[in-house]
């Protein structure tokens, strides 16, 4: 007798971004892949959504009329995927799914009333462990930890017991309440789009959570934790506005979940002296705090009466991170690179790529697709002019890569045997500079940055001949969004990153059941539970407990992720790595030792494609042709006789102030009235800074040095930076 059909619904993107900015005003997160071809236009992808057209937005839709940088707000869809054997395990790709709204009938025939929405956003930063750049994921191995951060701040987060291999995380509640930011879960229904309402992530706004029977609960005692509590009796110092908000829930016109982000707003505490505490560093940064966050997305989807009871979506995660000042621009590796290899290596994901077993390892007989799989890495490596000061010679080559059709003979290519490649299975090549690419800085450890192991391994078989054309399963509508949002951010160089660390390539952050349980891969695990919200338990005064821990670590088997356990691994405030993050020696990855083939003090890029350097101001090209590049940190207060920060802003509070007053770069086909400029050009527009002037330092052709110590003296100090004529 056959098997009833069974319907699963699950939330798209699996993982999906906001992005912050200083406007009331918004955009939608991109449903595209940044810098690959879309269907009917010459405008490539990633470009964020105009909310009001559904329309890619152009350059007059970043800032508001204050000139304030719109967010950018994660937008989230159901999918309906119905199993005719509910029994047989789940594939990847599974190219099924179909979207469901309020209003909508399923093909089962149950009508869909409404859908309850639950998000939990908190910052766990101040409370987290310190980044060790030279270490990475490796100073968690063993049942380790870095040093902590605000450690005088009432003991420590965690203790582990280096004897027991599961040990006990124990919370101090008073360092919990002072130092995390939680307001708590917020709930909002889809027929509230009607009303246009919007729920804050603030100390006024209730906690609120889908009862997981079509209605919503208020914890009017939820222990919520901000700054300003913390600091009632004493001023905190806010250089850009209140820190009052983590962001807002609103519901799209037809039915979807918005999840906002803050407005980019720090706080510090005062020292003894009355004084802000110093931004001393890049990364870790004492008595600070930002409104990045994270957290997991849920849903109940209501029937109409006579249908059957509420389901649950299986859940999705939002990250609150920094603004795409290049959406377009594609990274070599991105965090979708990073991702779908942990899943190919580790957890099983098409077994027709790699065989797990005493035998296991990539399949020869595999043949990757062009389109898919080769095309998105040359696409990549040609866009790198557009955000970095490439010599001539390398635009070229890279414009020759990016030149390479699917039915081009590989021998007959500048990529021939691969030559130019780093091999990422080779430690030896991970210390060569010029000529393997690509040519930025690597990860933790590591001089310089290589593709996956997974893109690598379909390089080398595109280089043996063993390619398609185009893919063998076409992803689902909702699978597409899971890729899309992940390519659009910053993989490869988690030192330690923008959007996400390095925990986004441990499978323990994952639901591994995926198969059985047909919730599908890419998903962070987490269960939605109403009971922790109900269940509040006091502390010796009476008062509730926090709710939230220390939450999740890498190389542990322990709970599921909470709000904030992807954020609390990046820097803190973000803004003082963006800004520190444009150029280096190598030595930084590596514990200040030069590992590197070349002169040691030759400078290299870090983020250039999600951070851009060197820019070509869409203000200044006249009649097609390119000025020359300027960086995009500049004008007063970034002029400096160290090539080493020299498009950075000097002073580092200069950067939580003046993060918003950088350029982005988009497509030419995306500026202005869309005829002006070139679709082959990405330009920089928007810019509050000056493109010249004694406040803006000449961009010098690569590669440039940092300044030699002073001769004879073996002094670090340098001698003035000359910039060519």
């Amino acid at each position: 007798m056959p098997s009833k059909a069974k319907t699963v619904f699950r939330l798209h993107p699996a993982i999906n971004f906001a992005r912050l900015g200083t406007s009331d005003d918004y955009y939608l997160s991109p449903e595209t892949s940044a810098g690959l071809p879309t269907s009917g236009s010459t405008t490539v992808g990633g470009l964020p959504i105009n909310p009001d057209t559904e329309k890619v937005i152009t350059s007059e839709d970043l800032r508001d009329r204050d000139g304030n940088l719109k967010r950018q707000a994660a937008r989230y869809r159901i999918f309906a995927y119905t199993f005719h054997e509910p029994d047989a395990p789940d594939t990847y790709p599974n190219g099924g799914g179909k979207e469901i709204l309020p209003g909508g009938t399923l093909d089962d025939g149950r009508r869909v009333k409404d859908v309850v929405w639950t998000v939990h956003l908190a910052n766990k930063k101040a409370n987290a462990y310190n980044v060790v750049n030279a270490q990475g994921l490796q100073a968690y191995a063993d049942d380790n930890v870095p040093q902590l951060r605000n450690p005088e701040e009432y003991g420590d987060a965690s203790l582990l017991d280096p004897q027991k291999k599961d040990a006990s995380l124990l919370d101090p509640q008073t360092r919990m309440r002072k130092l995390v930011i939680d307001p708590g879960p917020r709930a909002i229904m889809s027929s509230q789009r009607r009303a246009r309402v919007s729920f804050s992530f603030d100390t006024s706004t209730p906690a609120q959570y889908s009862d997981q029977h079509g209605g919503i609960s208020t914890q009017s005692h939820y222990p919520k934790t901000y700054p300003q509590q913390a600091f009632q009796d004493d001023p905190l110092f806010q250089p850009s506005g209140p820190l009052e908000t983590l962001g807002e829930l609103r519901i799209d016109k037809d039915g979807r979940l918005l999840v906002l982000p803050g407005k980019g707003r720090t706080a510090a505490w005062y020292d003894e002296y009355g004084k802000p505490m110093p931004l001393t560093g890049d990364l870790n940064n004492g008595g600070w705090f930002d409104d990045a966050a994270d957290g997991p997305v849920s849903a109940t989807i209501v029937f109409e009466d006579g249908d059957g009871p509420p389901e649950e979506a299986v859940g999705a995660w939002v990250v609150c991170t920094d603004p795409a000042y290049a959406p377009q621009i594609r990274n070599v590796v991105s965090v979708w690179d990073d991702v779908y290899d942990t899943w190919v290596r580790e957890l099983d994901l098409q077994p027709e790529i790699y065989q797990h077993g005493e035998n296991g390892g990539y399949r020869d007989d595999y043949r990757p697709s062009f389109d898919a799989d080769i095309h998105p890495i040359f696409r990549a490596a040609a866009l790198q002019r557009w955000t970095a000061n490439l010599p001539d010679l390398a635009i070229k080559a890279h414009h020759a890569v990016e030149q390479i059709t699917a039915d081009a003979k590989p021998d007959e290519t500048i990529m021939a045997g691969l030559a130019y490649i780093r091999n990422p299975n080779e430690p030896a090549e991970l210390n060569v500079g010029v000529p393997l690419m690509p040519l930025s800085l690597g990860d933790a450890g590591k001089a310089f940055l290589t593709v996956s192991q997974t893109q690598y391994f379909f390089l080398e078989q595109w280089s043996k001949g063993k390619c398609g054309a185009a893919a063998h399963t076409e992803l689902g509508p909702g699978e597409y969004l899971d890729m899309a949002a992940l390519s659009n951010c910053l993989g490869g160089r988690y030192v330690p990153g923008i959007e996400v660390s390095h925990p986004i390539r441990r499978p323990e952050l994952y639901h591994q059941d995926w198969r059985t349980s047909h919730c599908g891969p890419f998903r962070i695990k987490y269960t939605y539970d109403p009971q922790r919200y109900e269940q509040l338990q006091p502390d010796a005064n009476g008062q509730p407990k926090p709710v939230l821990t220390v939450g999740w670590l890498p190389f542990r088997d322990n709970d599921p992720l909470e709000p904030g356990d992807i954020s609390k691994f990046m820097a803190i405030p973000w803004q003082t790595d963006y800004n520190s993050c444009s150029i280096h020696q190598t030595k930084i990855n590596t514990a200040g030792v030069n590992t590197a083939n070349g002169n040691e003090l030759t400078l290299y890029w870090s983020w250039p494609s999600q951070r851009p350097d060197a820019v070509y101001p869409a203000t200044d090209v006249v009649a097609g042709v390119l000025p020359d590049q300027v960086w995009s940190i500049r004008g007063p207060g970034t002029l400096t006789t160290d090539p080493k920060t020299t498009a950075t802003f000097q002073d580092p509070l200069d950067s939580v102030r003046k993060w918003d007053q950088i350029g982005i770069v988009l497509q030419g086909t995306a500026i202005g009235d869309q005829d002006e400029y070139p679709a082959d050009f990405y330009l920089e527009v928007q810019s509050c800074l000056p493109t010249a002037g004694q406040s803006v330092n000449v961009v010098p052709d690569w590669p440039f040095n940092a300044d030699e110590p002073s001769a004879g003296t073996g002094s670090s100090q340098r001698a003035p930076y000359r910039p060519p004529v």
